[in-house]
């Protein structure tokens, strides 16, 4: 997925620290990706963006850019066939040309498709519908193994770049000579837990389209998992990371510990009461007690990566994906685990500890792990670049931990991460994803993977939300359709109960599930309809939403 070839490399390193009580501007050389380096009185990261909000204005710059990503020659839009571009350095390159480099469609797809509907909630910005619609369809028509197979079709997690057809990437195109094996999959190979999660991806969309055949897409994927399951051991995962689509057999690598993109879906697809419920629920036990017997306890988080080589001791490349989705997993479900709390801090710190170190470049270049007070992560133990969206997702974990504490020092780091993370982003929505030049523009690393994060601080942190604008910033369900009016905002989610969490910029005039007014209460308690008012710290109130029947929701406001 995120390239780990790296041509050059070139950090800002020293900064000026000036005391007094006012936000400064670093000295002009002191640049950061595109911008100018802003401290604030402490000598410590702010935002490139000047204003109320500036982690909004990210994401509604990246969304517009990549809605913008014109058709290329080849009659496809250049994330069908490219994982990576070429950006506006690239002599005699057009801007989203495609650069050749093993392509990831069932990660990608499946990140771009939760960014997009985390962005539709929160924007009621209905054109990110059709596209999320056109990358599923087709994975469905192109992207996916014989009915025949063993694993029948699910998807491909990669193909050749160029091919709008996926069956797994070329090995040998990708891999210069055996010691390299593994930067492809191998024609015909598939990643279970990316079955896993771009099943996810077929079922959140059904949930808004309502269209069966996503969610029979999803299905497959979780009669595939529950096929293919094994009790696994501290050196086999319950499924492999990369196994022959046709026979089940040939198997390449047999670890992953990226259990939580199955263990998601199998969740949901029991929460909608279809299918072969009770199979799947005793599949996703049998993952979720090896997962917690095994990476919880000795951190061997490896292997998640399509492109890279297959190393001789499983246990080598640690990455910090893994982790930090296990601890956003039980951060999310304190019901899943008694000590999850617990483990969700250790798990963070983990990653704190390998991934925001002072390191070494692809390039051979040192780099530092804390910068301007703001700790910077690397990927995975093969390349140690510091990385915006890496940056992004971890701070969102701290964001969500100062949620379910109040830890200010959570807050404080997850503050300074999101601002670093923010850098990558130019004025018009053009995403890096390091420092490296050669590195080029990628797909999942720039859009998917990078925008979701700072819709998620906001969810956790509501003050970092504007203060004069409206926006639903997190649900328990999928929301169906949202409509935000000057006078009143509508929505329906898919569960008839759910509980949403809005930023308004005044108070609502009153809340109706239907033509029913909802309760105003000072506290919610557990399944009740009814509704909270709080103000934000600098601006704004928190709203929040119970529900427990189907239906239209709408806040109405003074006129």
């Amino acid at each position: 997925m995120f390239n780990s070839i790296r041509k050059r490399h070139r950090i800002a390193q020293a900064v000026c620290l000036l005391g007094g009580l006012f936000v400064f501007s670093a000295p002009a050389a002191q640049t950061l990706f595109w911008h100018p380096v802003r401290l604030d009185d402490r000598g410590r990261l702010l935002a490139w963006p000047e204003g109320d909000s500036p982690y909004s204005q990210i994401v509604c710059r990246a969304w517009d850019r990549f809605k913008k990503i014109p058709v290329q020659p080849s009659g496809y839009k250049t994330y069908f066939l490219y994982p990576v571009f070429y950006g506006p350095a690239d002599e005699g390159k057009d801007l989203f040309e495609g650069r050749d480099w093993t392509h990831n469609p069932g990660g990608l797809f499946a990140m771009l498709t939760d960014s997009g509907l985390l962005y539709y909630r929160y924007s009621g910005d209905a054109s990110i519908l059709p596209l999320i619609g056109e990358m599923l369809d087709h994975l469905i028509a192109r992207g996916s193994t014989s009915p025949n197979d063993a694993w029948a079709a699910v998807p491909f997690a990669s193909s050749d770049s160029g091919d709008p057809n996926y069956r797994g990437a070329t090995e040998s195109r990708y891999s210069w000579d055996s010691h390299y094996l593994g930067r492809g999959d191998g024609v015909g190979f598939l990643e279970p837990d990316k079955v896993g999660e771009i099943g996810l991806a077929y079922l959140r969309y059904y949930k808004v389209t309502l269209q069966e055949k996503y969610f029979q897409a999803a299905c497959r994927c979780a009669e595939a998992l529950v096929r293919h399951v094994t009790e696994g051991s501290e050196s086999r995962s319950p499924w492999p990371f990369r196994v022959d689509a046709k026979t089940g057999k040939i198997i390449k690598e047999a670890y992953t510990s990226n259990a939580i993109g199955p263990i998601r879906l199998l969740d949901e697809m029991i929460q909608t009461g279809r299918g072969d419920t009770e199979s799947f629920r005793k599949t996703r036990q049998i993952a979720w007690d090896w997962l917690m017997r095994y990476p919880v306890q000795n951190n061997n988080w490896t292997q998640y990566f399509e492109d890279i080589y297959i190393y001789p001791d499983y246990r080598t490349n640690l990455n910090h994906y893994c982790p930090l989705e296990t601890a956003r997993y039980l951060l999310e479900n304190p019901q899943a685990d008694p000590q999850g709390l617990e483990h969700a801090k250790r798990l963070i710190s983990w990653v704190r500890d390998f991934f925001a170190v002072d390191s070494t470049t692809m390039a051979g270049l040192p780099e530092k792990g804390r910068q301007w007070g703001a700790e910077v992560i690397s990927e995975q133990i093969n390349d140690m670049d510091k990385m915006t969206s890496h940056t992004a997702r971890y701070a969102s974990l701290l964001a969500l931990l100062h949620e379910k504490t109040g830890d200010p020092d959570a807050l404080e780091r997850a503050y300074r991460s999101f601002n670093w993370a923010s850098y990558g982003c130019r004025q018009d929505g053009l995403v890096k994803t390091s420092l490296d030049e050669g590195t080029g523009y990628w797909f999942s690393d720039g859009y998917g993977d990078y925008m979701r994060h700072f819709l998620r601080g906001m969810a956790s942190v509501p003050q970092w939300a504007p203060k004069e604008e409206n926006h639903l910033l997190a649900s328990r369900s999928v929301v169906r359709s949202i409509r935000y009016t000057p006078g009143k905002i509508v929505y329906v989610t898919y569960d008839p109960a759910s509980v949403e969490t809005f930023k308004l910029k005044s108070p609502p005039q009153k809340i109706c599930l239907q033509k029913e007014d909802l309760p105003l209460v000072s506290v919610l308690q557990p399944s009740q309809n009814g509704y909270t008012i709080s103000p934000v710290a600098g601006g704004g109130f928190t709203v929040i939403i119970s529900h427990n029947k189907p239906g239209e929701i709408t806040i109405f406001f003074d006129s």
